[in-house]
């Protein structure tokens, strides 16, 4: 495959992200227009925040950043569902929404990025004046400055434009009247390409945000329904995912292929455990000396909402075989159910502080 060829897949790649993410910005919209008059139990909110954070030197090649602090401002739209569906699944309200979030690393050799998420955000407390909720989502970014031999060498943590960005967060909101309230969130950020290009150390920032928050419909509150007993659910699912990684070693991306059977035992509505293998495929120069298969073992926990479900995994390989860092690794996943028998999700592995790459896979349920 030539660099034509990669290019235009890492491009088209975008390109349909940002049609999504387009698609369901444009699914959140309309039915604002058609109906915001009305009283719903399913409420549209928009929100407006300043965003700080401070860069983690995860690495001594990142130490000329040390003491950078990011800087951004973030709009969301989201839909925040008081129905009995929804608490009957996961046991508390959640929220849908889409973001768009600019930000300023605060270091000319960073430069600044904009991103769009799409979110998940179940709420532990979704009545009265104080609200709090835990919040994960993931998406795109652009990035203006990435890695360049010969303008910006010292740029370990980026080298492509397009990247991915995961993040991790915990809000709280103060409602002030039924249809205002104050937003406060603290959140980890990540962003790297997933291996698609080296270097790709990837940016990891803590950051804490204000904002306003407002309603766009008039909505209410029903009573939190009397938990109805419910029936723990033991899942097995077969994961391909694929991904481009560039080789460290040349300037050629290569298909990685991956094969996970996993085994997840619920605990309660919002919990389970996991278990299963990582099987790995990597594409090689037909000279290479190493081998292409590498295998292991993960082990972990799950949290349930609704047909969402997020994964951390700590994992050992029983067989290395072409190189890795070290002997121990961990697995992040957002995976969505699309039916009784098929899923969609996106993988984050990980050795220590460095991503190796971000998948999309696909799944078969037992």
């Amino acid at each position: 495959m030539d660099r034509l060829q990669q290019n235009s897949l890492l491009l088209l790649s975008g390109w349909l992200k940002v049609q999504l993410m387009l698609a369901v910005f444009t699914s959140f919209l309309f039915p604002i227009i058609s109906h915001s008059q009305k009283t719903t139990n399913s409420p549209y909110f928009l929100s407006f925040s300043g965003q700080y954070g401070k860069f983690q030197v995860h690495t001594k090649s990142l130490s000329p950043f040390n003491g950078t602090h990011p800087k951004g401002a973030e709009l969301e739209l989201s839909r925040l569902f008081y129905t009995p569906e929804i608490h009957s699944q996961c046991g508390c309200y959640a929220k849908l929404g889409v973001g768009l979030n600019y930000v300023d690393f605060n270091h000319s050799k960073l430069g600044q990025g904009l991103t769009a998420v799409f979110y998940v955000e179940p709420f532990f407390k979704a009545k009265g004046k104080l609200r709090f909720s835990l919040k994960g989502g993931t998406g795109i970014a652009w990035l203006s400055n990435p890695y360049d031999e010969n303008t910006n060498p010292e740029n370990l943590t980026y080298s492509s434009n397009l990247s991915f960005p995961l993040f991790i967060g915990f809000s709280s909101y103060y409602f002030f009247n039924p249809s205002w309230a104050i937003k406060n969130t603290i959140a980890f950020q990540h962003l790297s390409n997933g291996g698609i290009k080296q270097p790709n150390l990837g940016i990891n920032y803590p950051t804490i945000s204000l904002g306003l928050e407002y309603a766009l419909q008039p909505y209410r509150i029903p009573s939190v329904p009397i938990p109805q007993p419910f029936t723990k659910e033991n899942q097995t699912t077969i994961e391909l995912g694929f991904t481009l990684k560039e080789d460290t070693t040349d300037t050629n991306n290569r298909l990685l292929i991956s094969l996970r059977p996993n085994r997840s035992h619920q605990l309660s509505r919002i919990n389970a455990i996991t278990y299963g293998l990582l099987l790995e495929y990597e594409q090689q120069d037909a000279e290479a000396e190493s081998d292409k298969f590498r295998a292991g073992i993960l082990f972990g926990n799950e949290f349930i909402m609704g047909e969402f479900r997020f994964g951390q995994q700590i994992g050992a390989y029983l067989y290395k075989g072409y190189s890795a860092p070290n002997l121990i690794f961990q697995n992040y996943y957002i995976n969505y159910r699309l039916s009784k028998y098929l899923l969609i999700g996106t993988h984050l592995k990980v050795h220590g502080r460095k991503a190796e790459y971000i998948n999309i896979n696909v799944g078969y349920l037992f």
